[in-house]
């Protein structure tokens, strides 16, 4: 099959789960379908500016296509965001109680069609280019598989081929899924790919019509991998972050959290965050920042670590704590984000924590397990991940998906 994938942004360098959970896939399924990716010259998620030159490459196999965006505006940026936002917690509070559907009957909290469709213009990344090219291009692919409910590219793109389309939303319980103009594009798909149990109730509780909709739980394949052969060590104990370095992923409190309780410790643990650094926080000399390094390092650092600490709010997946699981290590998750606690509850892998007093609890725990504790809990890790997440599985998943879109047409 000739398939599309279409994703705000791709590359080797790109670090975002849902960018790389499309590169895994894309490079997955090239092994026995055509892919192309569309996407933007962008590797910023906020400023969404055009800094890859190319417009046309193959990276590992896979050809990809990038389209333009438009310069952001962020003053008129934060005045639709304000616009689309403004009555965002009774949004959130009747969804969740499953009565926004009853009670919105005039439309009181709804954005106006305008609104979202400036919202998403001015959010980025605006990409006419890209969407020009589905448009005109339409009878080339047999299937569009569309990365993320949140961006300009989906909800734009995703109509224009609605009937051979495939929506992977990667949704969590975030202020911006709640806005009124997301339930048109969650109406249109032929198939929705699920990354958890937990994101498809979230999606399906928020907007009943996507229960229409046919739809699987995937999520993504996660391979063991090889340590370095050049022996990895380093002259202290740390626990240690991988992702985007950033206030919207809880990264300061972990930082201030860390710091706070290091001080009761003797010796001193480290903390180490790997990643980019957006919103260039600080801490004191126990906590090191890697900036971005290759996957290799990544790995080097996190086999040799104490545990993973994931400290988000809002995850559809979390493919670092699956990484983490599937090499036997530990892993501390905020548990008022529903999927990181469903991972620890199910797989018996880690420890979960609601507030700074479980923190610390769980630290003390983590520094006097005994060898035998730390290894049954390695153990119930690489079980979960070799259960459920697994490429066999998942890929044959999207075969069937491709089979039922086929079949319609």
């Amino acid at each position: 099959m000739n398939i599309s994938i279409v994703v705000q942004r791709y590359g080797e360098n790109i670090n975002g789960g849902a960018e790389l959970h499309a590169r895994f896939l894309a490079e997955r399924l090239a092994k026995k379908h055509e892919i192309t990716i569309l996407t933007t010259q962008a590797t910023n998620y906020i400023a969404w500016e055009n800094d890859i030159e190319e417009t046309e490459e193959v990276i590992n196999g896979v050809k990809v296509l990038r389209f333009s965006s438009m310069d952001k505006n962020h003053i008129r940026f934060r005045k639709f965001r304000r616009l689309v936002l403004k009555n965002r917690k009774h949004q959130r509070w009747l969804k969740r109680l499953g009565l926004f559907n009853l009670l919105d009957k005039k439309g009181m909290f709804e954005p106006t069609e305008k609104d979202f469709t400036n919202w998403l213009k001015h959010q980025g990344p605006y990409c006419e280019g890209l969407t020009e090219y589905i448009k005109e291009n339409e009878a080339t692919y047999d299937i569009f598989i569309f990365f993320t409910y949140l961006y300009y590219p989906t909800n734009a793109g995703l109509p224009l081929v609605a009937e051979k389309s495939i929506l992977i939303p990667t949704a969590h319980d975030e202020e911006t899924f709640y806005i009124k103009g997301y339930d048109k594009l969650f109406e249109k798909p032929a198939f929705i790919m699920y990354n958890s149990h937990s994101e498809k109730a979230l999606v399906e509780n928020t907007y009943p019509t996507s229960k229409n909709t046919k739809n699987e739980i995937a999520g993504v394949g996660i391979d063991s991998f090889e340590i370095s052969k050049n022996k990895f060590s380093v002259p202290y104990e740390y626990i240690i972050y991988i992702g985007r370095i950033d206030k919207a992923k809880n990264a300061d409190e972990l930082i201030a959290w860390f710091t706070k309780y290091n001080k009761t410790l003797e010796p001193k643990m480290k903390l180490v965050l790997v990643g980019n650094n957006v919103s260039e926080l600080v801490g004191d000399e126990h906590v090191i920042f890697t900036g971005f390094i290759s996957e290799e390092e990544k790995y080097n650092w996190l086999n040799n670590a104490k545990a993973l600490v994931i400290p988000s709010l809002h995850e559809s997946l979390s493919m670092v704590t699956l990484e983490a699981m599937i090499q036997g290590i530990p892993v501390i998750a905020n548990a008022n984000c529903e999927v990181l606690d469903d991972h620890i509850k199910q797989s018996k892998a880690g420890y979960s924590y609601y507030n700074y007093s479980d923190f610390t609890k769980i630290m003390d725990n983590l520094t006097n397990l005994s060898p035998n504790e730390r290894k049954q809990i390695g153990e119930n890790g690489k079980t979960y991940v070799n259960k459920y997440y697994q490429w066999n599985g998942i890929l044959q998943k999207f075969e069937n998906a491709f089979s039922i879109i086929s079949k319609k047409e």
